[in-house]
């Protein structure tokens, strides 16, 4: 009599394997399902997705911290994106001075006679201005120089989506400037 001494192999149950196969396969789906939501969720696009426009009363001003833009609905119900780096501080890397909502009966440097004066048309009758406070510099709402002709506030698109959201689009900037009493001269963006 001849005894086999070779063990026996035990296979795993087939359960097992298809209960890994499952697992990988639901892995896979939720990889897709947040990559997908994250590409539409604007991340690394530009792209902002933001409230209904009536959500926004007409000469409201608000500010996102997260991306770095004012959006403001003026007075004939029309928006606008205006970055908060103004041309100075974009162009000097070591101190970045941000806007900042001024009431336009606080202390300025320039008189509010003269500072409404020069508001552009879209920004005029506003008690708030955006102002500078390393250089001083002062805009309006629209995002037009106030306080000296020079570059004006850039301004990014906005939008509505398919689904009636405000989208604004941060890869993409428009300049412009005051020059020669035209609040919005274009300009190229540095």
């Amino acid at each position: 009599m001849t005894i086999d001494s070779t063990p026996e192999t035990v296979r795993p149950p087939v359960f097992l394997g298809c209960f890994f196969a499952a697992a990988a396969l639901v892995i896979v789906i939720l990889g897709a399902v947040f990559f997908i939501q994250f590409l539409e969720s604007g991340a690394n696009s530009g792209q902002v997705t933001l409230d209904v426009p009536d959500a926004y009363a007409p000469g409201n001003i608000e500010y996102n911290g997260q991306h770095n833009f004012y959006l403001v609905r003026l007075r004939d119900g029309s928006f606008l994106a205006l970055s908060d780096l103004d041309a100075a501080n974009r162009a000097n890397q070591a101190r970045r001075c941000r806007v900042q909502i001024t009431d336009l009966n606080g202390a300025l440097a320039v008189p509010k006679e003269t500072l409404a004066a020069r508001m552009s048309d879209a920004a005029r009758g506003s008690s708030v201005v955006l102002r500078e406070t390393c250089n001083g510099a002062i805009y309006d709402l629209a995002g037009a120089r106030l306080d000296a002709d020079g570059p004006n506030l850039d301004r990014y698109p906005v939008s509505v989506s398919k689904a009636g959201h405000l989208l604004v689009d941060t890869s993409t900037r428009t300049c412009s400037q005051r020059a020669a009493g035209n609040a919005f001269s274009p300009a190229t963006c540095k």
